[in-house]
């Protein structure tokens, strides 16, 4: 028997390396962490009392923050699930949701911006929650199916805060806090952490 020739190790190299990128395409994002989400929940509740305090539902300088921690405590509680399972964390699946995710991030900070700036900004609850929901009913193809579920509810609150603006804080509150802290704890249960 002989052995294989460098120009067969190097082909045999390749074809595992196409074996593995596209079980990570088609693998979904499992490494979402419950009590991440449970953190950016309370983050949520925080921020729709603190708004609610300053009399006005959209705060920013209340929400921007709360949403620029929230990305942070999220990101790394899902880092740290993942390296407690021994997942890679930017994997095909993950790459996938970063890009359906960004767009709808992004819209939301442009729209921020150009209705903070208008001075529209009852506005703002609703089309914060609606993008949200838009981007993680995207996001959920490639993470546990419950995601989408999540988004949809998401959605539903960012049409009631346009429909009943006088109670969009509360509206910003169910969506940001409430919901998450709920669907947190169901991945926990259900997810392990």
């Amino acid at each position: 028997m002989s052995s294989p020739t460098s120009e067969e190790r190097q082909q045999a190299q390749e074809a595992l390396a196409y074996i593995r990128e596209t079980m990570e395409s088609a693998s979904s994002f499992t490494a979402l962490s419950g009590w991440g989400l449970i953190a950016v929940g309370f983050i949520g509740i925080v921020a729709a009392w603190l708004a609610w305090s300053a009399g006005s539902a959209a705060q920013l300088d209340v929400w921007i923050p709360a949403a620029v921690l929230s990305i942070v405590v999220a990101s790394l509680a899902n880092a740290a699930k993942a390296r407690r399972l021994a997942v890679p964390l930017w994997s095909g699946s993950l790459r996938k949701l970063a890009w359906v995710m960004a767009p709808t991030v992004a819209a939301g900070a442009m729209i921020t911006y150009a209705l903070g700036t208008a001075g529209i900004q009852h506005l703002l609850p609703g089309t914060w929650l609606a993008l949200y929901g838009a981007g993680v009913t995207a996001g959920g193809t490639f993470s546990l199916r419950a995601v989408r579920w999540m988004g949809l509810v998401l959605l539903a609150l960012g049409a009631l805060a346009f429909v009943v603006p006088g109670s969009a804080v509360w509206f910003l509150a169910l969506g940001f806090g409430a919901l998450h802290l709920a669907f947190g704890l169901y991945v926990v249960r259900r997810h392990g952490g």
